[in-house]
């Protein structure tokens, strides 16, 4: 299988949506924007089909990542993430994968 993220074979891993039938392999998916859920039922999604939070929130001046401490940026995006119980807890993508 051809990887949507940068073309070459051998893409092992296809996004769950129905019908979608993106392909990609595990090192593209974090650079190209997919989810991959590490949990039961360990869904995969592409970049068009990737869930989003459903939390409005926006990080307070000076909020940092409470796994590796650093800086989140100032506003929710694919890269930055918020507690969805407290909504004051915020993390890095690549901290919580």
């Amino acid at each position: 299988q051809r990887c949507c993220i940068c073309g070459q074979s051998g893409a092992n891993i296809v996004c769950c949506e129905q019908d979608c039938g993106r392909w990609f392999h595990l090192p593209c998916a974090k650079e190209g924007g997919c989810v991959t859920q590490y949990i039961p039922n360990y869904r995969s999604y592409c970049p068009e089909h990737r869930p989003e939070q459903d939390v409005q929130a926006t990080p307070e001046p000076g909020t940092d990542c409470l796994i590796c401490m650093e800086p989140v940026e100032d506003r929710k995006t694919f890269k930055s993430m918020v507690c969805p119980a407290c909504k004051r807890a915020w993390f890095h993508r690549d901290c919580i994968q």
